[in-house]
């Protein structure tokens, strides 16, 4: 038993031998000349083993507060470890100070105006896949009070919003939620205005606090209410508002509204013809719901007809008659145009859609389902074009 407690002993004593740093000896280690003040994580460090080094070493986490040396005025608060490696006998020595990540003090948070005015130039950035979802919106997005702003540098700040809304869940389902998003401010500058921000959203920071069941007619209905289909049509409306006017007849067939188009197409512009388009394209090629927003097949249609009738080397209107003839292809819904270059055709397909009843007689109108222009835009067209001297001679109907 004697031998036992003297080796105790001796064990206590090898320990002691090798005791880690003290606080005084690591602050002393840490302070520089911009120090403020260091703070202990926990009331000791931790001795372990370093197998890159192949020896022991002593670390010890810290708060070092600092004052700014590139930002005068502030204070940055560095959360990291001080390393000692054993060097041998009964001695700890310095190595290095190994940054856990920053944060800075004395820089005024963001208001929420600042806030709102920047996450409001793209609020499908910041509502992220929500945006499809979000009916109504109760409150927010507000400030989380009970989470502080971070600052990882004094042009980076992070921080939470907070929403209450109903959402369109899964299941033909509503539900009232409470979310957070994760937010970060980005700026080049320390005295600059706030450049760009990103969001983030997961299921740890969402609450579902009741649910509602739809039919699946009564949530079509909802998905025309949402953010995304509400913000974007407001947008839509007011770039329908500043189009010029433009009087488009009810079609009694094809042909009519093919003159017609044809017509726009070789003296007009790119916004008369999304004036023409969005009173004559098919619901189809609308957004469902919407009179003023194509659909990605409808925008497609657009995109493509603006490009090759009014933005070209060779134009809509270079290789296309006043008075058009049609190829043998035309039949009552689709008319085939010919081009003043044989093989050359536009084609302008309509079909017939029910807009509605009247005392049970369906109401129906001849719509823009497909338009697809022939316009060639290489050399020899251009020079084929180009050689006749008179426009007459190309078109001679005109």
């Amino acid at each position: 038993m004697k031998q036992f407690l003297l080796f105790t002993c001796c064990m206590c004593l090898f320990a002691a031998a090798f005791a880690q740093p003290s606080d005084a000896v690591t602050r002393k280690d840490l302070t520089t000349p911009l120090t403020i003040d260091i703070k202990f994580t926990k009331s000791t460090g931790t001795r372990q083993w370093n197998s890159g080094s192949g020896n022991w070493e002593y670390v010890r986490g810290v708060h070092i507060r600092l004052k700014s040396k590139d930002y005068p005025g502030l204070v940055v608060k560095v959360v990291g470890d001080a390393v000692y490696q054993y060097v041998g006998g009964t001695k700890y020595s310095y190595q290095k100070f190994r940054t856990g990540y920053n944060e800075w003090e004395g820089i005024p948070n963001p208001t929420l105006a600042d806030i709102e005015k920047l996450i409001s130039t793209d609020w499908k950035l910041f509502y992220g896949y929500y945006f499809d979802k979000i009916v109504t919106l109760h409150e927010g997005p507000a400030i989380d009070m009970e989470k502080n702003f971070t600052w990882t540098s004094p042009n980076n700040v992070f921080f939470f919003l907070k929403i209450k809304a109903d959402m369109l869940g899964p299941n033909y389902s509503l539900e009232t939620v409470e979310q957070v998003y994760d937010v970060r401010l980005f700026r080049d500058n320390f005295k600059d205005p706030w450049k760009s921000f990103n969001s983030s959203s997961g299921s740890n920071n969402r609450k579902v606090i009741s649910t509602q069941q739809l039919t699946e007619s009564k949530y079509k209905q909802m998905e025309l209410k949402t953010l995304a289909y509400t913000l974007a049509e407001d947008i839509a409306r007011k770039e329908a508002a500043s189009l010029p006017q433009l009087e488009v007849p009810d079609f009694k067939t094809a042909a009519a509204m093919a003159d017609f188009l044809h017509q726009i197409l070789r003296e007009g512009n790119p916004q008369l013809l999304k004036v023409a388009m969005m009173k004559t394209l098919a619901p189809a090629m609308m957004v469902d719901g919407s009179k003023t927003q194509f659909s990605w097949q409808g925008k497609e249609m657009y995109d493509k007809a603006i490009k090759l009738a009014y933005e070209g080397d060779a134009k809509y209107k270079d290789q296309y008659c006043r008075n058009y003839t049609t190829t043998s292809l035309t039949s009552k819904s689709y008319i085939y145009i010919q081009s003043c270059i044989q093989g050359n055709i536009t084609r302008i397909g309509t079909i017939l859609v029910n807009e509605g009843y009247k005392d049970g007689v369906p109401q129906e109108k001849i719509k823009l389902y497909n338009l697809d222009l022939g316009v060639r835009q290489d050399q020899d067209a251009i020079n084929f074009i180009n050689s006749f001297s008179d426009r007459k001679k190309l078109c001679p109907k005109d």
